[in-house]
């Protein structure tokens, strides 16, 4: 059964505004809204697709008047062409936004494959999937992507980086630091600590990953056996915002005499108004900005 999406759905999905989505069917009948029976406008997995692929040749230089010109297959292979290795991967994000709505597993591997054969194992999971986290979860906040949605392209990823994890050699580097990663109690959003744990391993630090839902008191089992040198999280859902403030302060504690380093993201931040300076802790705006603290 094919999905429907308003046109503030494809505002979100494409990052193209509704305005200009709604001008561009009127003038170049880009895509053509359906009707429900009681008249409301509405978009199937064939315009949202359309609208994608516009967004890419956009991106790339293209007037949306020669884009209008082509065929929607012609516009899947022109997105294709014209999206090479600038660090955007604008066609591949895309296709795996159109996996992720329409539960699409084979499309999931089919992307990955490619983006593997074309970039390499590295840059698919330095910054394809490390991009895709992030977008994912915009998706997830605004409402674009419903839970079912996330819990099953989440667990795709999962088993993706576990994989590509395993298959990172044991050996560290000589000049290694230790990083603890962990989730706070009652976080279950694990892919971008996930993605962080590869992103240690594959230059040669030393991880102790901890998972999901971890007491942040239950850390002390492990502070006081090993010397940890950066404790990483990612934070969500929780702690929620009125009990952040007194959740920073008390790790604090927990790790200032230490000298650890912590380093935390996550959308309960984006509010965040911190009423002193934390000593020892490092809040960064996204998870491309953490992962790029820690090199």
């Amino acid at each position: 059964m094919e999905s429907k999406y308003s046109i503030k759905d494809l505002e979100q999905l494409s990052g193209i505004k509704a305005h200009t989505i709604r001008a561009w069917e009127q003038r170049y009948k880009l895509i053509v809204p359906m009707r429900t029976v009681t008249n409301i406008r509405y978009y199937g997995d064939h315009e949202l697709r359309v609208i994608l692929n516009t967004s890419v040749l956009l991106g790339a230089g293209w007037k949306i008047g020669k884009i209008s010109k082509h065929s929607p297959d012609e516009l899947a292979l022109l997105a294709l062409d014209a999206s090479p290795y600038e660090g955007n991967f604008t066609y591949e994000l895309n296709e795996l936004k159109l996996a992720t709505l329409a539960f699409d597993i084979k499309r999931f591997e089919a992307v990955m494959d490619h983006c593997i054969e074309r970039y390499g194992v590295h840059n698919t999971y330095r910054e394809v999937i490390g991009d895709y986290i992030q977008e994912l979860g915009k998706l997830w906040l605004s409402g674009s992507v419903g839970i079912s949605q996330e819990h099953f392209v989440s667990s795709l990823i999962r088993q993706k980086i576990y994989a590509a994890i395993d298959a990172l050699p044991a050996k560290v580097n000589d000049k290694s630091g230790k990083y603890a990663i962990f989730l706070p109690a009652n976080e279950l959003h694990e892919i971008g600590v996930l993605y962080l744990a590869y992103l240690l391993k594959e230059r040669g630090e030393q991880v102790f990953y901890l998972g999901q839902s971890l007491p942040k008191e239950y850390l002390t089992d492990l502070l006081d056996n090993q010397p940890i040198d950066h404790l990483i999280s990612c934070f969500t859902t929780h702690p929620e915002l009125p009990e952040l403030g007194n959740y920073l302060d008390e790790l604090e504690e927990l790790i200032v005499h230490k000298g650890i380093q912590v380093h935390l993201t996550g959308y309960v931040f984006t509010d965040f108004e911190p009423e002193k300076e934390f000593r020892n802790i490092n809040i960064y705006g996204t998870l491309k900005q953490l992962s790029e603290g820690l090199s």
